[in-house]
């Protein structure tokens, strides 16, 4: 394995010039289960099938980076338990550096059981556990060398953890770092001044069609160009089957088709989603590139169980 890491560190250095990507989000151990239908509230059903697999949206967007070819070190917290030293030697495994991955006793790594429906779309039922205690206090240390910060839209919900996130954010914000994240639903339905905070001023927000159709319910938007406008950040839009579109705050757009496929389990699309984009931006390629690599990866990860992209 030592050697295999050094031939990988040596491939990441070649593609990318040694530029360094941080992410900062959730580790968790996925249970995919396949159903029939979502039962009702005190009924119960009978999965099909169903899958354990590493999991966790900063953690499949860190395996994704450097699976493409990326120097990426992950930010997070798991429990002080077998589940968490499974997951991270597995990001190690994969070439992603885990030096940052924080340990605790106060609550076990994070579960997510995920329903998976005939269509092959998911729900997700999460048990954050330790991620939300993931504590930084030397912010500079960590990021002073970084290219690009990706941030996982869970990390700014509670505990420490949305500490850390956002003195991470604010860090970004005032040294010009590339700065992404990646929304998700819990986010998307606080309130609009905190939303502000959290993607104002950002490089780009990615964002889904659920989540901005929760976002304009709640407030006085009529369209993903408005919020662009309004944080000052570029918004790529997730529009699953119909593929994406990249918003600019001046209103300028690039739309791209799906990848047309068989789909089997959408469980980490938008992750590899991001981890495509994210890879090409910091190789200097075009937005439309970016777009596109985007596209492809999430097409791709979802015509099979879980979220990861195969090494």
């Amino acid at each position: 394995m030592h050697k295999n890491f050094h031939i990988i560190y040596r491939l990441k250095m070649s593609r990318l010039g040694g530029r360094r990507i941080a992410v900062v989000g959730d580790i968790n151990l996925d249970i995919i289960a396949f159903h029939r239908e979502y039962p009702d509230e005190g009924a119960e059903d009978l999965a099909e099938k169903a899958y354990m697999r590493h999991g966790g949206s900063g953690a499949n967007i860190a395996h994704a980076l450097s699976v493409l070819g990326g120097n990426v070190s992950i930010i997070g917290c798991v429990g002080d338990d077998p589940v968490g030293a499974m997951l991270v030697e597995g990001l190690a495994g994969a070439g992603v550096d885990t030096s940052a991955v924080q340990k605790t006793a106060l609550e076990p790594t994070g579960i997510v059981y995920i329903v998976v429906s005939r269509s092959g779309e998911r729900t997700m039922l999460a048990y954050r556990g330790a991620n939300k205690h993931l504590m930084v206090e030397d912010v500079n240390g960590l990021l002073r060398d970084v290219s690009a910060a990706h941030i996982s839209g869970y990390s700014v919900l509670e505990g420490s953890q949305q500490e850390t996130a956002m003195k991470m954010l604010d860090w970004c914000r005032k040294n010009g770092v590339i700065t992404t994240l990646d929304l998700c639903i819990p986010l998307a339905s606080k309130d609009i001044a905190f939303l502000d905070r959290v993607a104002g001023g950002l490089s780009f927000v990615f964002i889904n069609l659920q989540e901005l159709a929760s976002i304009m319910r709640r407030n006085s938007f009529r369209s993903a160009a408005e919020l662009a406008s309004r944080w000052g950040a570029t918004i790529v839009l997730k529009k699953g089957g119909d593929g994406a579109e990249i918003i600019k705050p001046g209103g300028e757009s690039i739309k791209l088709d799906a990848l047309d496929v068989e789909v089997v389990d959408t469980t980490g699309a938008g992750d590899a989603f991001a981890a495509g984009f994210i890879y090409e931006l910091v190789r200097g390629a075009s937005l439309r590139e970016c777009g596109e690599r985007a596209v492809k990866l999430g097409g791709v990860v979802s015509t099979s169980v879980g979220g990861r992209l195969s090494l």
